[in-house]
């Protein structure tokens, strides 16, 4: 009682909290009582306000994550320590994730009770291979154009070679409808001449999208220079803490007009489903191993993590992170929850050196919500499709869902996407994500919070060890002192 009644002592928790309560009863009032169903040019109409807000947080996100983590890693002596730190939590959590995936996939089985209600597409096409996906991180880690990192994600294609193939492919479809008694011949030339798919033709393309990952390894590197360089980096020290600074204050005058944003945004998506009822009748046991997933995660693993580390109470934390909990669900954007879950750790007193440091990297590599939607995404599609996979084997594609999302940008729905491209890299067929892709708006909102979830915490044990080493910290002239008067 004591938590809700200093939740409700906040008036932006409280404004967020009617906004979207507002958001919703709006949205269901507008699709019960209108005789006839929106057209998209009406919802584009309604949800205008709300994309305007999304804009103004696109525009800020970069200048704001660039100078947060220059200043704190240029000013944190201590910033190895907490990167290692940071890391060591990331990993720990991510095979809590995938374990915690593959074990309710595997126990629930989603994919194979929906599997009599459904027709399913037996054709797979493979365009991508899963050691392109792991290279492409580490391309994305380090951009050769910082302007071009700032617009666009470097991404391999491979494109199918024209041979014999494709006549051979023409003469069959030809021979199969004439009954030609040359067919067998004909197949069994189209199967030796296919190119197999390590052979093809390696390009690349620039898929539209802010490179955050190869932004943020950029600023690591740069505030550590910075820093090395003692007192010839001040000026740089100074210009990006100012920075830093400046755009956290603008953040907080646009955070002021979250609730009115939220609630064109939450209502317009609301009529943009046409039907709720039927897919959650469909899917309904694919949502509920997903939010049985999430739950989990960010309600027991993750507070216990860090109850284990600190012996404190993590519900402290997670109480007190009302306004960026509504900011996930209104946006479901990691990026645009940033501004909003540094206010609040900052006001329960964690340093805000810290907090620059974390969040900024955390809501770019640390993406535990949507690394549980896509492994028990794609074992569902799996499972749909009746295909018998080693558990060795779902190990290994739930890893390669994971290593797909770091650097992934947290932007709104972004996780079908890499779902897509993960189930090509193993050949599974892709047309089924469309059932995936109709829930994946309410979905995409929890699963942002779970993201801000183990951010927070992670803030806070790594708070815990700073402190800690901070009081038993003696500077070298006190104890150098000390070490003569006892001589």
């Amino acid at each position: 009682m004591n938590a809700l009644k200093n939740v409700l002592r906040q008036k932006l928790i409280l404004r967020t909290i009617v906004g979207v309560c507002a958001g919703i009863i709006t949205g269901l009032i507008l699709k019960i009582c209108t005789p006839q169903p929106w057209t998209e040019r009406n919802i584009m109409y309604l949800k205008f306000p709300g994309e305007l807000f999304m804009r103004l947080i696109n525009c800020l996100i970069l200048p704001l994550l660039m100078s947060s983590i220059i200043s704190a890693t240029c000013n944190l002596k201590e910033s190895g320590k907490i990167g290692l730190m940071a890391l060591y939590y990331y990993i720990t959590t991510t095979i809590l994730g995938i374990t915690l995936s593959v074990i309710l996939v595997e126990t629930i089985k989603p994919g194979k009770l929906y599997k009599n209600e459904t027709v399913i597409s037996q054709n797979s096409t493979k365009y991508f291979i899963t050691e392109d996906t792991i290279l492409d991180l580490f391309r994305n880690l380090i951009p050769d154009n910082l302007l071009n990192a700032c617009m666009n994600q470097y991404q391999t294609v491979l494109e199918k070679p024209v041979n014999e193939s494709g006549m051979l492919e023409q003469y069959l479809k030809f021979s199969l409808r004439h009954n030609n008694n040359y067919k067998h011949l004909i197949i069994f030339l189209f199967v030796k001449l296919t190119v197999p798919i390590y052979e093809w033709t390696i390009n690349h393309k620039n898929v539209s999208g802010t490179n955050v990952l190869g932004l943020v390894f950029f600023s690591l590197i740069l505030g550590l220079a910075i820093g090395n360089i003692d007192a010839m980096g001040e000026p740089l020290k100074v210009f990006f803490h100012s920075l830093s600074n400046t755009m956290i204050k603008i953040m907080n005058w646009a955070i002021m007009i979250i609730p009115i944003s939220i609630l064109f945004l939450i209502s317009a998506k609301i009529l943009e489903v046409e039907d709720f009822e039927s897919v959650l009748k469909q899917l309904g046991m694919y949502v509920l191993t997903v939010f049985t997933g999430l739950l989990i995660q960010g309600f027991v693993l993750l507070p216990l993590i860090y109850f284990i580390c600190t012996r404190q109470s993590p519900y402290k934390i997670i109480f007190n992170l009302g306004p960026a909990f509504a900011t996930a669900f209104g946006t479901s954007s990691s990026t645009a929850t940033v501004p909003v879950t540094i206010v609040c750790l900052e006001r329960i007193g964690m340093p805000s050196k810290i907090t620059k440091f974390i969040v900024p990297i955390g809501a770019t590599i640390n993406m535990d919500g949507i690394a549980l939607y896509e492994s028990i995404g794609a074992i569902f599609i799996i499972q749909l499709h009746g295909l018998q996979y080693s558990i060795f084997k779902i190990i290994i594609i739930s890893i390669t869902c994971t290593v797909s999302c770091i650097g992934a940008a947290g932007l709104p729905s972004g996780g079908y996407v890499m779902l897509i491209m993960v189930l090509n890299s193993v050949g599974i067929p892709v047309e089924d994500v469309s059932l995936i892709i109709s829930i994946d708006w309410l979905v995409d909102r929890f699963r942002t919070t779970i993201n801000i979830i183990a951010d927070a915490l992670g803030a806070g044990i790594i708070t815990h060890y700073y402190k800690k080493n901070e009081q038993n910290f003696i500077p070298e002239e006190i104890e150098l002192c000390v070490s003569n008067k006892i001589t």
